[in-house]
């Protein structure tokens, strides 16, 4: 996996689709989920996301980082919100010319403050780099392993774990860290390279 920088390098080229099939794959879920905590609909955060791939397809040759720890992110969650906040205003507009009865079936948003969104923005991408860590990982270990790990996330006793998966109790514990160490290690690289 290439580092954040030298991808956001590579998709200033508009033309280098591996670059931007890669971009696409790390960003949209991404950009998704800070969508919908922001009380968009699933079609609406669908069409939104979209809108903001396009965005940074256009715009992306003329950001500046300066490998600032998070100046992409900000500049990202800056067009999110922007993009956020046209479609709100939009959509006000036009429940403003309807009668009141109708109003409140077409406002089922809420104006995110910029403190807001970079609280959503930085809870979602620890999420997002976790759930990339887990990808990355979830092929190392066995099913009933993984199974195992996250039930005991869910607080499952281990006596349970061990009765429905047939493991030894014991080895739940040595299984449990070992894919925690090797969780950790991963979203510690996932920070370095995509911070």
């Amino acid at each position: 996996m290439q580092t954040r920088h030298t991808l956001l390098e590579r998709v200033r080229d508009r033309a280098d689709e591996n670059s931007w099939s890669e971009f696409d794959k790390i960003y949209r879920p991404y950009i998704y989920k800070v969508i919908r905590r922001m009380n968009f609909t699933h079609e609406e955060a669908e069409d939104l996301s979209q809108n903001i791939l396009v965005t940074l397809w256009e715009k992306i040759p003329e950001f500046k980082h300066n490998f600032r720890t998070g100046a992409f992110r900000t500049w990202l969650c800056t067009i999110i919100r922007n993009r956020a906040i046209n479609i709100i205003t939009k959509n006000k507009r036009r429940a403003s010319k309807l009668t009141i009865e109708n109003e409140d079936a077409l406002t089922p948003y809420i104006q995110t403050s910029q403190n807001d969104l970079e609280l959503i923005a930085k809870e979602e991408w620890a999420a997002h780099i976790t759930a990339l860590a887990w990808k990355k990982i979830e092929v190392e270990f066995d099913e009933n392993i993984r199974k195992a790990f996250k039930m005991s996330l869910d607080n499952v006793p281990y006596e349970d774990i061990s009765a429905q998966l047939g493991l030894k109790v014991n080895s739940i514990y040595v299984y449990k860290n070992k894919i925690k160490k090797r969780l950790t290690e991963i979203v510690r690289l996932l920070k370095e390279q995509y911070v």
